[in-house]
């Protein structure tokens, strides 16, 4: 059954209220309430406004949303996870031209011009590039709800559809919503069915559908994240859907290592003494999450030392991370050896991406070569045979 819309709200609420005893001076918030319960069924808007009036609290105030954050997940039945984004893009390190997109392409949906506005993003790089954190901070940006589309397969026939149905219904009227679809490859599946009776088919169907609906073009905007977006079937990353490819890379140069440090440290919840970082090997290949890791190595050289000086357990965490412990955690750290799984990461993001300013460099004059696609797609199919994916 369809979700309400607005005027059905509005009109139930308006008598759920009358039933509650809520007096008639809090109407507008009453149908303020009514504008914002996007999402909720009509059963779930009566439970709100029954505690607003038993609580004696405004229907509209600050509680409604996480009351309405929690109805939803409940009818839900776990198929959706709402985030509240604590940042925006000017949180993001590094990443220069694809958080100009991004802003731009924020701007426009704060500015209502919903027609300029992609379908969606197909968001892929190796691992420990920041996707997830970057899709966060869109929403942060834009300023509209953010949610996470979950595991909605079910072993019983015929429910993993009415799951997915449901969840779509509920996207359908929070919109604007983003919706992040982690580990896409994995979890959106393919065409084939696999033995599962069709089920498979049927479900990539129902999603593909929903994310070419141009009629919900900057009302639902999908972010696809995925490490391997070669994985990806064609038919969601196509234009009209996943529209804007943006590859993330690994820090590029030392301006974008030492402003990922800071980055960290301020996560960390600490600074970094003047000079550091320092000249950094760039062909250690150090992503966001082995920086992240690295300075908390150095960190907590830095509470050990100051509990041996006699602080204790109750040592508070230094302020500020010496060159002597940068030094050793740096030193002491190892990254990933998993060269080839990075590098084809890397080849897939490139080879993928739509614009070519989103590109380092160094990937933007490989592909600028006669048959440079086609070397490195080469190159992508060798690595895949030996890596047996």
């Amino acid at each position: 059954m369809p979700l309400p819309d607005s005027k059905e709200r509005e009109t139930f609420a308006m008598q759920a209220a009358a039933t509650a005893g809520i007096p008639a001076d809090q109407n507008e918030a009453i149908k303020r309430t009514a504008a914002l319960s996007a999402g909720l069924t009509l059963e779930s808007l009566r439970a709100v406004i029954t505690m607003s009036a038993r609580e004696k609290m405004p229907a509209d105030g600050p509680e409604f949303a996480a009351k309405k954050k929690e109805l939803i997940e409940r009818s839900c039945q776990g198929l959706v996870e709402f985030i509240q984004p604590r940042l925006s893009l000017a949180a993001v390190s590094g990443h220069a031209e694809a958080k100009k997109r991004l802003e731009s392409d924020a701007r426009a949906i704060m500015r209502g011009q919903l027609e300029s506005a992609p379908m969606g993003y197909l968001i892929c790089g190796p691992v420990g590039t920041g996707k997830s954190f970057i899709a966060e901070c869109y929403a942060g940006s834009v300023g509209i709800p953010c949610v996470v589309l979950k595991n909605f397969r079910s072993k019983y026939v015929g429910e993993t559809e009415g799951n997915l149905e449901h969840a779509l219904d509920v996207l359908r009227s929070l919109g604007p919503v983003v919706v992040i679809v982690d580990e896409a490859d994995a979890a959106l599946g393919n065409r084939q069915s696999d033995g599962d009776s069709g089920t498979s088919a049927r479900v990539f169907a129902m999603i593909a559908r929903q994310m070419g609906d141009t009629r919900y073009r900057g009302k639902i905007v999908w972010m696809l994240l995925t490490s391997r977006p070669d994985l990806l079937p064609i038919d969601l990353k196509r234009q009209g859907r996943a529209e804007v490819h943006i590859p993330l890379f690994y820090p590029q140069d030392q301006a974008e290592m030492e402003a990922m440090f800071a980055a960290m440290a301020r996560k960390c919840h600490v600074t970094l003494s003047p000079g550091l970082p320092g000249p950094i090997n760039l062909e250690l290949g150090l992503s966001g999450a082995d920086i992240e890791s690295v300075v908390l190595a150095a960190k907590r050289r830095g509470l050990e030392r100051a509990a041996d000086a006699g602080a204790g357990t109750s040592a508070v965490a230094p302020e500020m991370i010496s060159q002597e412990d940068f030094a050793a955690a740096l030193d002491e750290f190892i990254p990933s050896a998993e060269g080839l799984e990075k590098e084809v990461q890397e080849i897939a993001a490139v080879l993928e991406c739509t614009e070519k300013r989103f590109l380092p460099g160094h990937w933007k004059e490989k592909i600028s070569q006669p048959g440079g696609r086609s070397h490195l797609q080469e190159r992508l199919a060798a690595i895949r045979e030996v890596i047996g994916r």
